[in-house]
């Protein structure tokens, strides 16, 4: 039960960051006289982030007692994956971004010069799906400071 309340909140939570970074980031050839019109998405998405994360978080610590080091090809494969994908491609969406923007928020030829770092423009770079990976990574290798050794051995009493 616990993997489908996982899965259900990765879904939504996943389905929101792709929602604000595609429907709610504006496009910087168009103006914008409202504020940050996601600011009601993000606060509807932050409750179910969190319960992603959480879960994350024990599926991480489960992991980490019961099968620490049976596979740990598969994890390392894994996060590198993840890491090689995630981090490249946020520096990509930024490059690119402030490209379009042209600049910063304290250039004054820029279109989001004085708006700050979280903006109508600027959703999309902290609500995509490389952040998503990076915050599920990270809950999940946090895991294993929280294991416990009595779950270790309860799963080495009915191996025997």
């Amino acid at each position: 039960m616990r993997n489908l309340a996982w899965y259900i909140s990765l879904a939504i939570s996943f389905f929101g960051f792709i929602m604000i970074e595609f429907y709610f980031t504006q496009d910087p050839t168009k103006s914008v006289e409202q504020g940050n019109v996601a600011f009601i998405p993000i606060f509807l998405l932050v409750p179910f982030l969190l319960l992603s994360m959480f879960i994350t978080w024990t599926v991480g610590r489960k992991y980490f007692a019961v099968k620490p080091f049976n596979r740990p090809w598969l994890l390392l494969f894994v996060t590198a994956l993840i890491l090689l994908v995630s981090i490249p491609g946020e520096y990509q969406l930024v490059q690119n971004s402030l490209k379009a923007l042209h600049g910063k928020w304290n250039d004054p030829n820029s279109v989001i010069y004085q708006k700050g770092p979280f903006n109508y423009y600027t959703n999309n770079w902290y609500f995509n799906e490389n952040i998503f990976l990076l915050l599920h990574l990270f809950a999940f290798l946090c895991g294993f400071f929280g294991r416990k050794e009595e779950w270790l051995e309860d799963t080495k009493e009915l191996h025997k």
